[in-house]
């Protein structure tokens, strides 16, 4: 008996869904129809009220929109996760190319003259060009970002020693360089603070033109970096606080030694 219900009343539902006009009156067996009917008068209404539904035009574009978007970004997600296969030809041809690059520049004795240029010497380009090369190789975020940690220590360093030399506008050059690499050291998945700007606003000239001294340029990117530094500090992960302690140490002492010197030097 249970199994005929099921039956009609898969029947009476298909009708409904086709359009077609079906009394719940209209049951074959008398026995069945008074326990049927309530049933299938209630799934009459729900179904009339179907009916009256109507999406708008706008809601329909912006479902279709909505549904195509999404099947493209998961095909392009799918699409861009590389292979195993690609992931270990990456990591050897990157490493391959790394070794011949070194080899390459130490067999000339480039990367060692490089290594403590200064922005006014000759080798400093080289410089700037290796870290970037060795930048764009290193596949691991957190290589990328020890990379970068290091980096900017050798800023804060080379804003240091171009304050000796009296290039007060170098030094602020660097020190905003220093500051825009923490912001995107800070920024990048190693550390996952995503909120932080893409890097200084712009890069401060200190000179009669803008009007703005050194040692208040210089003690704007100070508390700028060091609030990133410290932000970044408590969402690093364990392997990477060490750096991020010692470039923090690094950036007071050379911002201290910077800015006193500077002082020193337009009290004289």
């Amino acid at each position: 008996m249970s199994e005929r219900l099921e039956d009609l009343f898969d029947r009476y539902v298909d009708h409904l869904i086709a359009g077609e006009d079906v009394s719940p009156d209209e049951v074959d067996e008398a026995d069945m129809a008074g326990m049927l009917a309530p049933l299938l008068r209630t799934s009459t209404l729900v179904a009339r009220q179907l009916h009256t539904v109507e999406p708008a035009p706008q809601f329909r574009t912006a479902a279709r929109i909505r549904m195509r978007n999404l099947f493209f970004a998961r095909l392009a997600r799918r699409d861009s996760r590389p292979s195993v296969l690609a992931l270990w030809w990456q990591q050897r041809w990157a490493s391959a190319m790394a070794t011949a690059m070194v080899v390459c520049l130490a067999s000339l004795g480039v990367l060692a003259a490089s290594f403590n240029a200064l922005p006014s010497g000759f080798f400093y380009p080289v410089k700037v060009t290796t870290e970037q090369v060795r930048l764009s190789l290193t596949t691991s975020e957190y290589e990328r970002a020890q990379l970068r940690l290091e980096y900017a220590e050798r800023r804060l360093a080379e804003m240091s020693s171009m304050a000796d030399r009296g290039d007060a506008e170098t030094a602020v050059l660097l020190a905003g360089e220093a500051t825009r690499l923490i912001v995107q050291t800070a920024s990048s998945t190693a550390f996952g603070l995503t909120d932080l700007a893409s890097g200084p606003a712009a890069l401060v000239s200190a000179d009669a033109s803008t009007g703005v001294a050194p040692v208040a340029a210089l003690s704007a990117d100070r508390e700028e970096a060091m609030g990133v530094l410290q932000a970044a500090l408590e969402a690093a992960p364990e392997e990477l606080k060490p750096d991020v302690q010692r470039l923090m140490s690094e950036l007071t002492r050379e911002f201290d030694a910077t800015i006193a010197h500077l002082e020193d030097t337009t009290e004289r």
